[in-house]
């Protein structure tokens, strides 16, 4: 998380995007959330908060992107009113969203804008909650957005709060593909028809093999998505966008979360610009190091 100060009063907050590198889904819990097994990896994509104090304790939100809600359903508006009411502050804000992060692509846009909300918001607001407590306000807002407060690398399991850091296991250039498609979690999740069975070897692996980078090919070869079946088999398309990743020489190529966005990884920065203007889809191409 990146906060800064610029030439316009108030705070500006970077949000970035994550990639899913493995994604396996082991069960229902009691409370009926999956039981989940991943690694999130922050990326160099990112949303950007522009927040400025207000002279009241009234909240508002404007985006440069028509389709974003603006409205309490949006995470930044929920994070910034579960902190008035956590800590009794009486104090506003006025946010502002640029939205670089595609929707609904596996990227945790939202659950990045909501981290960078809270942690903005508590240095503007000088309501000076820990990290362990603003963490606990972070799981009541979603899944994903504990670990934008962590950053960087982290095995995520449980319903993806659990979180264990290690160094970043892509240290090479990748390509993020972000077709115009939006993919519900939940329709992926109804979609999953068997649940992985976990052996006691790869949990192993899991949980000890990460002082490499998923160039080795024992590690890579257990970090696949399990949501690449039912999404693959909706949306064809996002099947050949890997394929060709693939064939234009990445070692690596997955979909991100539950999708749409289709990243790889490759060996040089060379490959991985090559494979950039190769692709062709309506949506976005990010060449990423």
């Amino acid at each position: 998380m990146v906060v800064y100060r610029g030439g316009t009063p108030g705070e500006k907050v970077k949000a970035p995007a994550k990639i899913n590198v493995g994604l396996h889904i082991l069960g229902v819990r009691p409370d009926g959330y999956h039981e989940i097994w991943t690694i999130l990896q922050q990326i160099n994509l990112a949303d950007e908060l522009l927040l400025l104090d207000t002279p009241d304790f009234s909240l508002s939100l404007t985006c440069n992107r028509p389709d974003i809600p603006v409205n309490e359903d949006n995470l930044c508006l929920k994070a910034a009113r579960l902190l008035q009411r956590e800590t009794g502050c009486r104090k506003g804000v006025k946010i502002h969203l640029h939205k670089n992060i595609p929707v609904g692509a596996g990227l945790g846009g939202g659950s990045s804008d909501a981290a960078a909300t809270l942690t903005a918001l508590n240095q503007m607001w000088g309501t000076g909650l820990s990290k362990a407590t603003l963490r606990t306000l972070a799981e009541k807002l979603g899944s994903d957005v504990p670990f934008f407060l962590e950053g960087e690398c982290c095995i995520a399991s449980g319903r993806g709060e659990v979180l264990k850091k290690i160094d970043p296991v892509i240290k090479s250039p990748m390509v993020l593909v972000c077709p115009n498609v939006q993919i519900s979690t939940s329709w992926a999740y109804k979609n999953i028809k068997n649940y992985r069975l976990t052996s006691k070897k790869e949990n192993i692996i899991f949980q000890s093999s990460f002082k490499k980078d998923i160039s080795d090919p024992q590690i890579r070869n257990i970090l696949s998505n399990d949501f690449e079946t039912p999404v693959f088999e909706h949306y064809p398309t996002l099947k050949e966008i890997k394929e060709t990743l693939l064939e234009c020489g990445a070692y690596y190529a997955s979909l991100s979360g539950s999708g749409s966005s289709v990243y790889a990884a490759f060996y040089s920065s060379e490959e991985a610009r090559t494979a950039s203007q190769r692709i062709h889809v309506e949506g976005s191409v990010h060449y990423l190091e």
